[in-house]
């Protein structure tokens, strides 16, 4: 009975003081600014200068104000009898991803924020992610369920798609470089397109990742996909016509997003919340930080403040602790 005793009292102990892995030494610590609490729930977040534009499912659209991150208000609103899930603004318009079997495009005008007007929709399929890049206004790029689509939108009351593709899985996120596409497509994991080929070769490459690929990021030579229940994988791309993943860093919930920026991806993580992870050695990624929210949708780095789109929340303002 002593021996068992003792072996039970050296078992928790072992537990205690050596079977719980040790924090990092570089943990750093975040703080909340302000947050903007939003109708309906936030998904999605584009910024461009003073305001947070947020894809709020059945809330529509909401535009935040976000001069003083320390007291953010709602500057303006468009509601949708369709939920919104993603949003790209560029110049005047704000370009809206809608869920809906009926859904796909729908462009506003957005020069006025109290007087925000529908200009025009491409609405045939069911959209998940939208993309404009600023260097090309002629198109907006759609993860629009089992579709890829370029849609021309030179005439925003009339835009209508000039390519397509039919994905294997379903196209949720998006990511668009000068030639080169990615596609995070859920279950099928990544498919890579290159624009200047004609359609039928223009998918090169594609791989597949370990949960449901749901949000990417390039930065350089790597491709970072929020990968569901896997967390963070980090793929070679460095040739685009045969990836290979170098890396998974298993985050606590559901990896929705990332975005990369000065060696740290940024991880809307589902019930997780913020995680913050070191990718200046992409093939050893490590725990940097994390913020508890509710549940983290969406994340944006403008300066040094990081904008999370809490689906529960709405909009937080989050900036690293100085020591």
């Amino acid at each position: 009975m002593q021996k068992s005793a003792l072996f039970l009292i050296l078992s928790v102990c072992f537990v205690l003081f050596c079977g719980r892995p040790e924090t990092p030494d570089n943990i750093h610590n975040y703080r909340l600014m302000d947050v903007c609490s939003l109708p309906g729930y936030a998904v999605d977040i584009d910024i461009k200068s003073d305001y947070a534009y947020i894809a709020n499912e059945q809330g529509g659209l909401q535009i935040v104000n976000i001069s003083n991150p320390e007291s953010l208000y709602i500057a303006g609103s468009y509601i949708s009898e369709k939920s919104v899930v993603g949003v790209a603004v560029r110049d005047t318009f704000a370009y809206l991803a809608i869920a809906h079997s009926q859904g796909g495009l729908r462009i506003l005008n957005i020069s006025r924020l109290d007087q925000i007007i529908f200009v025009g929709e491409d609405n045939w399929y069911y959209a998940y992610d939208v993309v404009a890049p600023g260097s090309d206004t002629a198109f907006t790029y759609m993860a629009g369920g089992y579709w890829f689509v370029v849609e021309d939108v030179r005439y925003p009351q009339y835009p209508s798609f000039v390519r397509r593709f039919s994905t294997p899985g379903n196209a949720h996120g998006i990511w668009v470089g000068e030639s080169l596409v990615y596609i995070a497509c859920e279950q099928m994991g990544v498919h890579i397109f290159d624009l200047s080929n004609p359609d039928s070769t223009a998918l090169i490459s594609w791989i597949d990742t370990p949960s449901n690929a749901r949000n990417l990021w390039v930065d350089g030579e790597y491709l970072y996909v929020a990968d569901g229940r896997s967390g963070l994988v980090v793929i070679d791309i460095s040739s685009p016509d045969n990836p290979q993943t170098v890396s998974v860093f298993d985050t606590p919930d559901y990896a929705n997003a990332v975005m990369v920026n000065s060696g740290l991806a940024y991880i809307a993580d589902g019930a997780g919340g913020l995680i913050v992870i070191d990718v200046t050695d992409p093939a050893s990624p490590e725990l940097c930080g994390e913020y508890d929210t509710p549940y983290a949708n969406s994340v944006f780095i403008q300066d040094s403040i990081i904008w999370v789109a809490d689906r529960d929340q709405g909009l937080l303002a989050i900036i690293e602790e100085q020591e």
